[in-house]
C-alpha cells in the first residue's frame, strides 16, 4: 500500500514540476539538446537508488566509516569548486591553453565524488528524516513522502520578467554546464525578440523526486536543502503546496516557508551531539568584509522599483548594471542583474533582494505557535495570500507592496 501511494506521489509531482517549469514556449529560442529532461532524470536516479539499496543488502556495514566519507566528499567538492573558478578566470582572460587539462581534472574529481555520493545521500536522508520525525510531522509515525535526495549539479533555470515590472513569469529548465557566452546569447534574444528581461541561473536544488541537491562543502547547508525540498513534496498533499504555481504570491509563500523550515531542521540537526561534528567541519568561508551586501541589495531593489514605477526602464537597467559593477569591485561576482534576476531571487522573501512582507508575516505566525509542527499545520491548508493575512496575528501587511 505504501509503495502504491509513493508511485502516485511521484507521478503527480512530475506533472506539477513539469507544468511549473515550462509555463511558456521558450523552446523556440533554445536547442533541443539544451532542454533538461525530468523524466530521464527520474528513470536514471531511481534506478541507481534501487541498485545501491540492493547492493547494500549484501555488503558489510560500513557505518563506522561515514565520517571519513563526509570528509572526502567535502575535500573533493572544495577542489572541484576551486578548479571551476580557475576555469572561469581563464575563459575571461581568453586563456584557453589549460582548459582541456582543467576540464579533465574536474571530470575525474566529479567521478570520484559520484562514487561516494550515494553513501552520503543515504546518511543525509536518514538524519533529516529522523529530525522531521522528532518534530512530529509524520503520518502515523512514518515520514511521508520518504526523504530522498540526489546530490549533483541541478539544471539551470531560464526565467523571464516583463521589463516594466519585476514579476516572475515564464521559466524552463536547461541542462547544466552551459557556457556564459551561450547564456548571454539566449538572454539577448529574449530581450530583442520578446521584449522580456531574461536570465539563466544556477539553482541550489529542485523538488523533483528524488530531490536534486547541489553539491556543497557545507554539510549544514545540505541538511537545509534536503529539508527545504522535502517540505515542497510534503505540501503537495495540501492546498498550499498545490497552489505554488498559482501566482507569484503563492510561490513566495511556499518558497519562504520552505526556507524557514529547512533552516530550522538544519539548525536542530547541528545541535544534536550525534551530528555536531558534521557541522563543525563545514567550510563556511568566513572572511572579514566591512561591506554590507544585504543593505546594498535592499537599496538597489527599492531604487529599481521607483525607476520602473516611473516608467524609466532603460535608466533602471543601466542602474542595475552599474550596481553589478560596484559589487564586482567589492569582490562579489554576479554575471547579470536585471528584472528577471530580482524576480527569481525576490521569490524568497527572507532574501535582501525581496521587498515582500511574507517573511515577516510567516515569522510572526511562527513566533505565535508552540512548535514547528503546529506552524506547518496552520499554513498547509491555505491557498491564497488573503488567507495568510487572515491567520497573521497582527495583520501586518505593508501598504506599499504590490504583487
Amino acid at each position: 500500500m505504501k509503495k502504491k501511494y509513493l508511485n502516485i506521489f511521484i507521478i503527480t509531482f512530475l506533472i506539477l514540476i513539469s507544468l511549473g517549469c515550462e509555463k511558456y514556449p521558450l523552446k523556440t529560442h533554445l536547442e533541443k539538446e539544451e532542454l533538461f529532461s525530468i523524466l530521464r532524470y527520474e528513470i536514471l536516479t531511481i534506478g541507481n537508488k534501487y541498485i545501491f539499496a540492493i547492493n547494500n543488502l549484501f555488503s558489510e556495514n560500513n557505518e563506522s566509516k561515514i565520517d571519513d566519507t563526509f570528509i572526502e566528499f567535502q575535500l573533493l567538492t572544495k577542489k572541484i569548486n576551486s578548479l571551476e573558478k580557475q576555469k572561469e578566470i581563464n575563459i575571461l582572460n581568453n586563456s584557453n591553453k589549460t582548459l582541456d587539462k582543467l576540464n579533465n581534472e574536474i571530470s575525474d574529481l566529479k567521478n570520484k565524488r559520484k562514487f561516494i555520493s550515494l553513501k552520503i545521500e543515504k546518511e543525509i536522508q536518514k538524519i533529516v528524516k529522523n529530525q522531521i520525525k522528532i518534530e512530529g510531522i509524520n503520518f502515523k509515525g512514518l515520514v511521508f513522502p520518504p526523504v530522498l535526495i540526489k546530490i549533483f549539479d541541478p539544471p539551470l533555470l531560464l526565467i523571464t520578467s516583463p521589463r516594466n515590472v519585476i514579476s516572475r513569469e515564464h521559466e524552463i529548465l536547461l541542462n547544466p554546464n552551459m557556457k556564459n557566452s551561450r547564456k548571454n546569447l539566449i538572454e539577448n534574444k529574449m530581450l530583442e525578440e520578446e521584449n522580456l528581461s531574461a536570465i539563466i541561473l544556477e539553482i541550489g536544488g529542485l523538488a523533483t523526486y528524488p530531490s536534486m541537491i547541489k553539491p556543497n562543502t557545507n554539510l549544514e547547508r545540505l541538511f537545509e536543502l534536503a529539508a527545504h525540498e522535502w517540505l515542497h513534496q510534503y505540501l503537495i498533499f495540501y492546498p498550499l503546496g498545490r497552489s505554488i504555481f498559482e501566482n507569484n504570491k503563492m510561490t513566495e509563500i511556499n518558497e519562504t516557508l520552505a526556507n524557514i523550515f529547512g533552516k530550522e531542521i538544519s539548525k536542530k540537526i547541528c545541535k544534536n551531539k550525534l551530528y555536531k561534528i558534521y557541522c563543525e567541519n563545514n567550510d563556511k568561508n568566513f572572511t572579514e568584509n566591512p561591506f554590507d551586501y544585504n543593505t546594498f541589495m535592499q537599496e538597489t531593489r527599492k531604487n529599481v522599483e521607483v525607476l520602473l514605477k516611473n516608467n524609466n526602464i532603460i535608466e533602471a537597467e543601466e542602474y542595475m548594471e552599474n550596481r553589478r559593477k560596484e559589487l564586482l569591485e567589492k569582490g562579489i561576482f554576479i554575471r547579470k542583474i536585471n528584472q528577471a534576476w530580482f524576480a527569481f531571487n525576490g521569490t524568497y522573501a527572507d532574501s535582501p533582494t525581496s521587498i515582500s512582507p511574507v517573511f515577516s508575516i510567516l515569522k510572526n505566525i511562527q513566533e505565535n505557535t508552540d512548535n514547528l509542527k503546529n506552524f506547518i499545520e496552520i499554513l498547509q491548508n491555505i491557498d491564497s495570500y488573503e488567507e495568510l493575512l487572515q491567520i497573521n496575528p497582527t495583520n501586518m501587511e505593508k501598504n506599499n507592496y504590490n504583487y
